[in-house]
């Protein structure tokens, strides 16, 4: 009986357990260097270099500047601020980075390989491509005319928000690399004005499988009515 009993409660322990596990919710957003994180579980963006092609270069450890966002691009989605390589990148004092390639980086933790499903919202002048672990996961789209940042999504006038579905991570701390490969490709001359360059992100993400509600109840119940009926023995 004694033994019955036992494992009747380690059962118990061990769904409420499996339910709190489940529950490893990740909040991701777009933060400069010394800056507050919001609330986010990833460290802060990394400028990792320019490289006048789209390949990124390594992983980052170089110092990112907060943008303000003007009238010139939308306000950050959020949980997040507007991040650019250097503090005149933005609408405001802007100076014209080299037309290319800006990389940057940022890294979270994960309790667990998932996989994992949620969503990701991003803004960025020109535009950008994301990589997660060095797949990617959101590749270029055509700049078309860019009289004001891309035609095509991720713009810097309005969240670009796509669904990331049935993803693994790596398990470990800081052991996920989210890569933003931000464009700028300006009609302007490099060093004049008028032509921001940055990137604004947020994201969430869930285990996929998460137990729902009725049947964790369910669960419960019979657990419970299975303790009752063994101390009921007991007594017996």
């Amino acid at each position: 009986m004694k033994l019955s009993f036992k494992f009747s409660v380690a059962v118990a322990v061990l769904a409420a357990s499996s339910a709190i596990a489940s529950a490893d919710t990740i909040q991701l957003g777009s933060f400069a260097t010394g800056a507050a994180s919001l609330g986010d579980a990833n460290t802060a963006m990394n400028y990792a270099g320019y490289n006048p092609a789209s390949t990124p270069p390594s992983v980052g450890t170089a110092t990112t500047y907060a943008l303000a966002p003007s009238t010139i691009w939308a306000a950050p989605v959020a949980n997040s601020t507007w991040v650019g390589y250097a503090p005149t990148a933005g609408p405001v004092g802007t100076s014209n980075p080299a037309f290319g390639y800006y990389t940057f980086t940022t890294t979270f933790t994960a309790l667990s390989s998932g996989p994992y499903s949620g969503s990701l919202s991003i803004m960025a002048d020109d535009t950008a491509e994301i990589l997660l672990n060095g797949a990617v996961v959101m590749p270029f789209e055509a700049l078309g005319s860019d009289i004001h940042c891309a035609d095509s999504d991720p713009t810097c006038l309005m969240a670009d928000t796509f669904s990331l579905t049935n993803i693994s991570l790596l398990s470990g701390v800081d052991a996920n690399t989210l890569t933003f490969i931000v464009q700028q490709a300006g009609t302007g001359p490099t060093g004049g004005i008028n032509d921001p360059s940055g990137v604004d992100f947020d994201a969430t993400l869930s285990p996929s499988a998460v137990p729902e509600p009725a049947a964790l109840i369910l669960l419960g119940t019979g657990l419970i009515g299975f303790t009752g009926a063994m101390l009921r023995r007991r007594r017996a």
